[in-house]
């Protein structure tokens, strides 16, 4: 993470009018030519609401997968319905007033969809019809949907058509448009291809402090460029900035296409540490609880340097107070330069971040632990808890 001096973090420089745009009709149509979208809901209760949905989806150009178009099936209905879901892409949940029936799981089949389509890392898009008088099940249904994610209402068939369509779009851009982080500059990239030993970068800038900060970052006859870290998409490499092409489009907007070289960068070497009885995987899981979440590190009374202490990767975005709607990708960037970054991590497999509740938000994290041997089966870890952003 870059540093102005001492331990001070230097402060973001973040694109924030990127998060408003959205991909040409064009592109979102390619991006979603081979996504399926797959529909839960009651089925008796929603079914105007499911086909308005499914339009929605169509719409957009994905393919929709619900039960009214399974067919026969010479399989368990629980199985089939889980299946499917496993082969989706994005689940989309209709929530209403009633729960469903329980299934062998003592979940209705909504409730076990929307748990299998999460423990399969979907993209998850959930609805609630505004109603007063709905059963207890269903409400508690709705307050585990809204720990991690924005549940929005609606009264009509066609508003929720409405709303699936923009989700769906929004998805689109940031899929086909990422967020990456360069040193301390956020961005979003239109492209980034890795070619092994180089990565380019393709990218529309709009703010001017960001623009300016990326032109200053080529290398000239007098500079060799800046070294930093590059992170996207669950991914982080340490690179040089080669050259920087810049093309002035409107007056709002710059077009950047970056050459980044890879470097052997000034990771940690985890790998062979052991602490306590705690192995280099033992001791980022117990830093992360601690520096997260606050949970008491059992190795804190101990002097270890850098072995059991981290930094609070989340500090720059309480300084810089972003918006919602990108608190989650751009959260997910700093963690991922911390663990995937420093070699503490091979790669992050999956990161939620809830909706804020009383000033604090519910956080999900797993990752890969680095192998001492290249035949090693990768160890899976995981945190779990709230924090403060």
């Amino acid at each position: 993470m870059p540093r102005r001096s001492g331990n001070q973090v230097e402060p973001l420089l973040i694109d924030r009018a990127a998060a408003a745009e959205l991909p040409s009709a064009e592109a979102v149509r390619e991006w979603a030519r081979e996504k399926r979208a797959f529909v839960s809901s009651v089925m008796s209760e929603l079914p105007e609401e499911r086909y308005a949905v499914a339009a929605g989806i169509r719409a957009v150009g994905l393919r929709v997968v619900m039960f009214e178009e399974f067919g026969g099936r010479d399989a368990d209905p629980e199985e089939a319905y889980l299946a499917e879901v496993e082969g989706s892409d994005i689940y989309i949940g209709i929530l209403g007033r009633r729960y469903g029936k329980p299934l062998k799981s003592r979940y209705s089949a909504t409730h076990a969809e929307y748990l299998h389509a999460e423990k399969h890392a979907l993209r998850m898009a959930v609805w609630t019809l505004a109603a007063p008088d709905r059963e207890g099940h269903e409400q508690s249904f709705l307050d585990e949907v809204r720990t991690f994610y924005v549940a929005p209402e609606f009264r009509t068939a066609a508003d929720l058509q409405r709303q699936v369509d923009e989700r769906l779009r929004a998805i689109a851009a940031e899929d086909l448009a990422p967020w990456c982080k360069l040193g301390n500059v956020i961005f979003r990239a239109m492209e980034v291809k890795d070619r092994g030993s180089t990565i380019q970068v393709t990218a529309r800038v709009k703010d001017d402090t960001v623009a300016r900060a990326l032109e200053e970052m080529r290398g000239d006859r007098y500079n060799r460029g800046t070294n930093a870290q590059f992170t996207w998409a669950g991914r982080s490499k340490y690179v040089k900035v080669g050259e920087v092409h810049v093309t002035t489009t409107t007056a709002r907007s710059k077009m950047f296409r970056l050459e980044l070289e890879i470097q052997d960068g000034p990771q940690e070497n985890m790998m062979e540490v052991s602490i306590g009885g705690k192995s280099s995987a033992d001791l980022t899981e117990l830093s992360l609880r601690s520096v997260l979440f606050g949970e008491p590190n059992p190795l804190a009374d101990q002097y270890m340097g850098f072995a059991s202490e981290i930094a609070d990767p989340l500090a720059p975005l309480r300084e810089n107070r972003v918006s919602e709607e990108i608190i989650r990708p751009l959260s997910e960037l700093l963690i991922t330069e911390l663990l995937v970054g420093t070699g503490r991590a091979r790669s992050v497999i999956r990161y939620r971040l809830g909706v804020a509740i009383r000033g604090h938000r519910n956080l999900s994290l797993s990752w890969e632990a680095p192998s001492r041997y290249s035949n090693e089966r990768p160890a899976l870890r995981s945190v779990k808890g709230e924090v403060n952003i």
